[in-house]
């Protein structure tokens, strides 16, 4: 992989207690004005890994985060606050983002996380790390999370594997 390969990976996430474990690891990593984008089915995980990352970013009461559906989006504080963005309802999540969200975004002095973010993925930054979550077709673990990004996040390469089995 040179510097300008996008990154591509893939986890395997064997229940809720990997899935933050796994969050916890990239909100390690992520820097001040990366964006995370999720996208899964309902209950694939979305909620659960953005709990590790508000954990891995070190904000002020990570087990607090909830999904933000109705709420459009919640600021967690902490030395590097995490913006919690859910994009179910997309024209709302859309509006928000042209009305100057997307300028908000880009003045954050934190990351974005956003679930459903295929939604508006066209309004995300650049630098954002892309995770789908979806069923492990084997049966042998919860969730299958595919990472790919930018050649930014090649520390993705040196992120150990999550256990499979316990």
């Amino acid at each position: 992989m040179t510097s300008t390969d996008p990154v591509q990976r893939t986890f395997a996430l064997v229940d809720a207690e990997a899935t933050v474990a796994f969050g916890a690891a990239l909100g390690a990593r992520l820097e001040p004005g990366q964006a995370l984008a999720l996208s899964g089915d309902l209950g694939a995980g979305k909620t659960c890994l953005a709990r590790g990352v508000a954990a891995g970013l070190g904000v002020e009461d990570p087990e607090g985060v909830a999904s933000p559906t109705y709420l459009l989006a919640v600021e967690h504080p902490g030395p590097v606050p995490m913006l919690h963005v859910d994009a179910y309802l997309p024209e709302k999540t859309r509006n928000f983002l042209l009305d100057g969200g997307v300028d908000y975004l880009d003045e954050l002095s934190g990351v974005a996380v956003v679930e459903w973010a295929e939604r508006v993925s066209d309004l995300l930054p650049a630098e954002t790390l892309r995770v789908e979550l979806r069923p492990d077709p084997t049966g042998r673990t919860g969730r299958i999370a595919s990472v790919t990004g930018p050649a930014v996040f090649a520390w993705i390469a040196d992120l150990v594997e999550f256990p499979v089995e316990r």
